[in-house]
């Protein structure tokens, strides 16, 4: 009887050290995917560089000129 109550006050104290490892790793995982893919700063995340080509050629995509190739710099060949 007595060794069922030890067990499970042991068993509770091993799931709380369960518990808070994998908190650790997944706010572990978090931090990194974090950094490497919406970091701003000197040197920015995969999905910020992205999003800032995308409003690059669309600022650079001119209404008058439907020839243009080129969508990075606003130009418009003859």
């Amino acid at each position: 009887m007595w060794s069922l109550k030890i067990k499970l006050k042991n068993n509770k104290g091993q799931i709380l050290v369960e518990y808070l490892l994998l908190m650790v790793i997944a706010i572990a995982c978090a931090t990194i995917l974090t950094q490497k893919l919406i970091s701003r700063g000197s040197n920015p995340g995969y999905v910020i560089k992205m999003w800032n080509k995308v409003i690059v050629i669309i600022g650079n995509d001119l209404p008058d000129c439907a020839n243009q190739t080129d969508f990075s710099k606003p130009n418009c060949p003859p």
